[in-house]
């Protein structure tokens, strides 16, 4: 965890102010969510205008109508989302993406084990899951600035993997259900040549993990770009062991 310098604002919120006889829907619920983080967006960027401000916020829904999530924001660096959905269940990725807090205005994670069953029965999965905290702050996000950049960092066992190149990989990034774009291939070759990692690029090199499933396909904003970033466990633990290797990761991938 980095160390946060002149203003931390860590804050427990009650999302929704109904009382449990006004039954209200997820969607309800998440609507209202966003609307609320856009204007404590505001907030913030005028705090951070005389402040060296990093906001910690962590939103858990008393009516469980929302998968909760923990949010970090902070007015300087590059408009973009360093993303850790699966924190408890792929080992080390919350610590290697708040890395790039700093690097981008915002770090997410999960507070919840992504199979904890949420009010509609689902899994409280946030790559998956439409309503959560954590969409409803990318969404409000997207909507102050012009263009966001979305880096969510998963981990994988090779020896689980069903193909060749996938048993051989370090990393396999892809953009989803989207074609591999010029960028995506370069952040991938940089990983090659400054880490000497087996990076492949999904879906030209390798043919699975690439994210097909994850629900920010569906619901990312029309100015974001998204990147799914998955590391096996060795290169999980390499990055957490080598403050040199983290560095560069975090160079070629904030490229």
């Amino acid at each position: 965890m980095m160390c946060y310098k002149s203003l931390l604002a860590a804050i427990l919120v009650s999302l929704t102010g109904q009382t449990h006889a006004q039954q209200i829907s997820s969607s309800e619920a998440y609507t209202s969510t966003k609307n609320q983080l856009t204007q404590w967006l505001h907030v913030q960027k005028s705090l951070g205008q005389n402040n060296d401000l990093v906001s910690s916020l962590t939103l858990k829904d008393k009516t469980n109508l929302l998968v909760a999530g923990e949010i970090h924001y902070q007015p300087s660096g590059q408009p973009c989302i360093a993303y850790a959905p699966h924190r408890f269940y792929d080992k080390h990725t919350y610590d290697i993406a708040i890395t790039l807090l700093g690097d981008c205005q915002v770090f997410l994670a999960n507070i919840v084990h992504r199979n904890t069953n949420a009010q509609d029965g689902q899994k409280s999965d946030l790559g998956k899951h439409s309503y959560s905290v954590t969409n409803a702050f990318i969404e409000s996000y997207a909507s102050t600035v012009d263009k966001v950049v979305i880096y969510q960092i998963h981990g994988f066992d090779a020896r689980k993997r069903r193909t060749k190149q996938g048993r051989s990989s370090d990393v396999i990034i892809s953009q989803g259900s989207r074609p591999a774009t010029a960028k995506l291939q370069y952040i991938s070759q940089c990983l090659k040549e400054k880490l000497q990692l087996t990076s492949r690029v999904y879906p030209l090199e390798v043919t699975e993990l690439g994210g097909t499933k994850n629900i920010l396909n569906q619901i990312a904003p029309k100015n974001s770009e998204f990147f799914h970033i998955e590391l096996s466990s060795t290169v999980r633990t390499q990055l957490m062991q080598q403050p040199n290797l983290m560095s560069q990761f975090k160079t070629c991938i904030t490229l």
